[in-house]
Formats: C-alpha cells, structure tokens, sequence
C-alpha cells in the first residue's frame, strides 16, 4: 500500500520519506456537533496527556461522574510515570539493577505485561524494536527532558562494546512475577511501547466507570476508547508544520505516530536522530515521520518505531511481519 497523503503533498526524496500506515478500518465523514466534552489535562510519561470524555447528557450528575473519573486517572497516570520512568528511581531502575546482577527480581504485574509484550513484538520485528538497549539510550544522552542534546556523541566503538553481548528482552527469563537475565548488558527502557499500554489502560478504566466514548491523546498519540456514533477528529502532524491527514474515527482505535523532529542531538553542525537501530545502535536518519492506526494501541506504538527502523526499503515487510494488515 503506499502511503496516504493529502493533495497537494510533494514526495519528499528518499533520506526524508514519511511512512503513513493504516490498518484495515472503515474511516468514515467528519463530526456532528455534540455535547460539550468534559475534559482533564495530566503531565505524565514525560508528556501531556490529555483525556476527553464525550458529554451524553451535559447535567450536573454526568459532569460529577467525569470528574469522579478524572480524579482516579490523575494518581494511576503519576504511578505509570513513576514505575516506568527510564532513568529516575523507581520501579523499573530498581528492575534493571536486579537484571545487572543476574539475580531473580521480584517486579509488578505491568511491568511483566511490558517485558512479555515486549518479547513478543521484538520476535515479530525482528529485533527492530528492542527494549533491552537501555545503556545505549543512555550513552546517547537520551535519558533527558532537555533537547536538542548539545554534547559530543558516542563512538562507534563505544556503541558496539555495548552491543557486543546483543542485549535482548528474550534472553530475560520469568517465573511468576519474578525476572531474571544472565546478559548485565540488558538495560530495559519501555520509552517505545509505555504510552501504548498506558492509554490502554486509561480506556479500560473509563469503561469499567462507565464511559466508553473518550478519546486519550498522549503527545499526540492517540486511543479512541470505543464505538461512537459521532466520530473523533484526530490529525496527524505534518513534520514541515501543520496538518498532514485528518481522520474521523467511530471506533476503538490507536494513531501512534514516531518521529525524528523533536528529539535530536546535534554536534559540529550535524543532527541525529534520538530514534536508534537495536541492531547497530546507531541513530535513524533516513526516515523522518511513521503513523500506524490499529486497535491495539501496543503494537502501533512499537511498530511506529519499527518502521523508521526498517527504513523505506523493508517498511512494507515488516509491517507484515508485525501482523499490521494494509
């Protein structure tokens, strides 16, 4: 399938393609006009995450009950950040220094979701997407807030002593909620699939209080909760400015975009990518933008970066591999 875009849009040459991916989904037209929608803003997951509820009655016992659902999202969003937070302390850095002495560590239930999912999904990309290369992000200096990154990168040689052992979430055994490795090079960082587990989980808490038409946008990456009768409006970002597609959508869907335009270093004049290749640990340069829509917000959200990774010549394989229909 090639990529849907707008008219008027001028194919950008190869080094700056934009992957556009749809799974199948009947789209359908614009939004009628509505209630007003009750709405709640949280910083979280190193970005802003914001929760739309769509009004049914617009009285004062909805509006309590949305707030009352708001209320309960605020402190289980804050607890993500926490435990899943990459290099501050918390629970997954108390994980990873369990990995790093090969002792068996006990750990949360999510955080075996993220490492099982994880596995599989780096089985499926072929080692595209890989969580394990923590020490790598690290040695890029992407474990920050503040970019552009401005100090000297790594060597090569330094990037390939910590690849030597080929870090990989399938060489991490569990038992219960017990994990352990015998590789000290595994560092996890769930940056490229905790959103996606974490709106899941939004929508899965709004239905058990009683709303399934919401919408949780996350930076941008989006989840509608359910089926509606009126569309969400949901945009992708266009990486020159502005708006690259508009999508209405009527049912539970994920739009997860990654890209190379916000998070970058730069060095003597030359920019590179805060996305790496597991493979080389190198940054991706070749690919600037990648969206994929599909009901499970998990692996659109690791397939995102599986495709930058893959580049312009494998994308269409790898999407197949990761079970992504076109």
């Amino acid at each position: 399938m090639r990529p849907i875009v707008p008219s008027g849009w001028r194919w950008p040459s190869v080094s700056k393609l934009l992957i556009l991916l749809l799974a199948s989904l009947g789209l359908v037209g614009c939004n009628s006009e509505s209630e007003p929608n009750y709405r709640a803003e949280f910083f979280t997951l190193g970005t802003q995450v914001e929760v739309q509820i769509r009004a049914r009655t617009g009285d004062e016992a909805e509006r309590q009950q949305a707030q009352q659902a708001f209320s309960v999202l605020g402190p289980q969003l804050q607890r993500m950040h926490r435990d899943w937070h990459p290099w501050e302390a918390g629970e997954l850095s108390d994980l990873n220094a369990g990995l790093a002495q090969g002792n068996w560590t006990a750990t949360s239930p999510e955080l075996i979701d993220l490492i099982e999912i994880s596995q599989t999904l780096e089985t499926s990309a072929d080692g595209l997407f890989n969580p394990a290369i923590g020490h790598v992000i690290s040695r890029w200096g992407f474990h920050t807030s503040d970019f552009p990154i401005t100090e000297a990168p790594p060597s090569r040689l330094e990037i390939d002593a910590l690849l030597a052992s080929r870090p990989s979430t399938l060489q991490i055994e569990i038992d219960d909620r017990n994990v352990r490795t015998h590789n000290p090079a595994i560092r996890l960082d769930f940056s490229g699939i905790g959103k996606g587990l974490a709106v899941h989980m939004v929508c899965e808490q709004l239905k058990q209080l009683g709303f399934q038409d919401a919408l949780v946008n996350a930076g941008g990456d989006v989840m509608v909760c359910g089926e509606t009768d009126q569309p969400w409006r949901v945009a992708i970002r266009d990486p020159a400015g502005g708006v690259l597609q508009t999508l209405a959508i009527d049912q539970p869907l994920a739009v997860f975009t990654s890209g190379n335009y916000y998070r970058y270093g730069e060095w003597n004049g030359e920019r590179y990518a805060h996305i790496l290749d597991p493979r080389n640990g190198q940054p991706v340069n070749q690919v600037m933008q990648a969206t994929v829509i599909h009901a499970d917000p998990l692996l659109a959200d690791a397939a995102a970066t599986a495709l930058i990774v893959a580049g312009s010549e494998h994308w269409l394989q790898t999407a197949d591999q990761m079970g992504i229909q076109r």
